[in-house]
């Protein structure tokens, strides 16, 4: 039997580089498919929401199936970080004070066309509100042109207690009752949607917060019992902050003969718990915190403690988590979400001082504990990062069509 041929069964090596060459390899499934043009919508000034508005456009600006249009208020608190986004930032103008929601409603229709046009040129397929705003409601159905999608981002499930802006709660729930889809980032806002307002399970996709990087992992000092613990309580002092909580566990530290080196920052009024803190020696900034600030006080804390009496979830646990800090927090709403107990944080067994106290006496008494704590925010972290928040979006936007 003659094998002259066999070389034509076992080319040679240059041979199969040839033909490799020549036959096309297919494209990664991802490439296959055009990129959904999204338009994410915050008409707020300040705040967390301002953070996380700027997060996710710069991440969606890199996402490989997004085609992203950021539109901001021109009032916005970080337009100038926003606007090194190349490209992708619109602003319209919106009111400058609360009075202005209704001595300038004659603007709203100047909105809806400002909005519009955005839309248009960008040729927009889904509008993502980031979250409702007061005008929400009159715009929503000029949003929803030509077919957009229209997605709200629900952020609770209830008005906090003392919030002031919480009046407006159930005017902004006209707002979430026109979208096509509600996306909550915790099971707890979810769970209180179905319960009290009366909203159909299908059209809720429960994600998670997604940590926010005001300062960059691992930028804080690592502590290692060589000093006191340095503890962040920060954010808005409404009432169910629960800082009178703080306070009230400070006071058994110090009964206890530990010392905690503690700063409270945000703006809000202190009451009686002004005096407390100074006779304890927390170092107090009573002041709105802008993005900068916040990401100083972040790097140079040990950990971050939240005594909330009511919660839906935090981004003050999200800035945490993001820069590397451990979050010691009661066990309200989705704050259990955010926080694993002995994992990337405490999370006290009741919502009293003595129970916040004694998990702060835990790491504040054990650099061991606290060095597991802090390699948990690492480990804890993939997954929760607003790369993968967007992935889950993604998920949850093209199973509802209009």
């Amino acid at each position: 039997m003659q094998t002259a041929h066999l070389d034509v069964i076992s080319p040679s090596p240059q041979a199969r580089a040839g033909a490799l060459t020549a036959l096309p390899l297919p494209a990664p499934a991802f490439l296959k498919a055009p990129k959904q043009r999204i338009a994410f919508l915050y008409l707020g000034r300040r705040g967390g929401i301002a953070r996380l508005a700027y997060e996710l456009g710069a991440a969606a600006l890199h996402h490989p199936q997004i085609d992203p249009l950021l539109v901001l208020s021109d009032s916005n608190e970080l337009l100038g970080l926003a606007q090194t986004l190349p490209d992708i930032v619109r602003t319209v103008k919106i009111f400058t004070s609360g009075i202005g929601a209704l001595t300038q409603a004659y603007r709203i229709p100047s909105l809806v066309q400002s909005l519009n046009d955005a839309f248009n040129s960008h040729r927009t397929e889904t509008v993502v509100v980031l979250a409702s705003h007061v005008w929400s409601p009159f715009i929503a159905p000029f949003l929803k042109h030509s077919g957009r999608r229209y997605v709200v981002i629900v952020h609770d499930a209830a008005p906090h207690p003392g919030d002031v802006t919480g009046l407006a709660y159930h005017w902004l729930l006209r707002d979430a009752a026109q979208a096509d889809r509600l996306i909550t980032l915790s099971s707890s806002v979810t769970t209180g949607l179905l319960a009290k307002r009366h909203i159909p399970s299908e059209k809720i996709v429960t994600l998670f917060h997604p940590v926010m990087t005001y300062a960059e992992m691992g930028a804080h000092t690592a502590w290692h019992g060589e000093r006191p613990l340095r503890l962040l309580f920060f954010g808005r002092m409404m009432g169910y902050k629960g800082l009178p909580l703080l306070v009230a566990a400070l006071e058994e530290l110090r009964a206890k003969g530990l010392t905690v080196d503690v700063t409270v920052a945000g703006e809000g009024d202190l009451k009686e718990q002004k005096k407390r803190l100074k006779s304890l020696g927390v170092t107090v900034i009573n002041r709105w915190l802008r993005d900068q600030e916040l990401s100083e006080l972040l790097a140079t804390h040990d950990a971050v403690v939240l005594t909330h009496t009511e919660a839906s979830q935090s981004g003050c646990a999200a800035a945490a988590l993001g820069a590397g800090l451990p979050v010691i927090t009661t066990p309200v709403g989705g704050l259990v979400e955010q926080v694993a107990h002995n994992v990337n944080g405490l999370v006290a067994d009741r919502v009293d001082a003595a129970a916040i106290a004694r998990e702060i006496v835990r790491i504040a008494s054990d650099p061991t504990l606290y060095q597991r704590l802090v390699r948990g925010v690492a480990s804890q972290r993939y997954g929760q990062t607003m790369p993968d928040f967007l992935d889950n979006m993604l998920d949850a936007i093209p199973q509802y069509a209009n």
